[in-house]
Parts: C-alpha cells; structure tokens; sequence
C-alpha cells in the first residue's frame, strides 16, 4: 500500500505541494540545507529568512539565516510565518511581494490594498 502512494508522488510530484496546500504547516525537522542555489525559488526574504518554493512539487520551505530549514508546507502558511518574524521587512519577487502590498491576515495570500482579502473574503484592517 505505501509503496503504491509512493509511485504515486514520484509520478506527479506536485502532488507534495497539493498536499501542503490542504494541510498548510507540516511536521518539521529543522534540517541544514545548502540554501537553494538548485530547485528552489526564492519568493521572499526577510532579515536573512527566505521563503523557498520548490520547483518540482511547488512546497515550499521557510530558511533561516544560516539555511536551517525551520518549516514547510505551503506558500500561504510559510508567508504568514515569514510575517510573524518579521511583519515590515520583505524583498523578493517584485510583483508579488513588495512593501506596498498587503497580507491577509487569515489566509496569508499577497493582495492589493482594499477591504477585503480577493482570495478568501476576510477583512483586512
């Protein structure tokens, strides 16, 4: 049976990000990386912590400064972690995350300044 789920993510690999994305935080190990100069993308960095989204599975994974992997899971959990450290500061992909730009609360999806989240509806104050 596991060895079926097995062949299952290793012929669709982004089947690890859908599964993020429904669970949001996974169960983590902090573990040294060599801090993604290969299958990563960088998505946004804050005070020497990056978020990482892998570019096979579309997880992604939050860095320390010295490239300890401290968590993964999706891009929504990883951003609001990311906020938590550290909510002023961010540098990345310029269309996506840059210092005008608003963050929900709830879902941690990047919007433009307005009322309410356009991705899951929430008040932003």
């Amino acid at each position: 049976m596991i060895q079926s789920k097995i062949s299952l993510i290793a012929a669709d690999p982004r089947l690890v990000g859908r599964l993020c994305d429904l669970l949001g935080t996974m169960p983590n190990i902090d573990f040294p990386t060599m801090g993604g100069p290969f299958f990563w993308d960088t998505l946004a960095e804050s005070q020497g912590w990056r978020l990482q989204k892998n570019v096979f599975t579309n997880h992604c994974r939050l860095l320390d400064p010295s490239n300890v992997r401290r968590a993964w899971g999706s891009e929504s959990a990883m951003m609001r972690a990311l906020q938590r450290l550290s909510p002023t500061v961010y540098k990345g992909h310029p269309a996506r995350f840059d210092h005008t730009s608003l963050f929900c609360p709830q879902c941690g999806g990047n919007i433009p300044a307005g009322n309410y989240c356009s991705q899951c509806g929430s008040p932003i104050k």
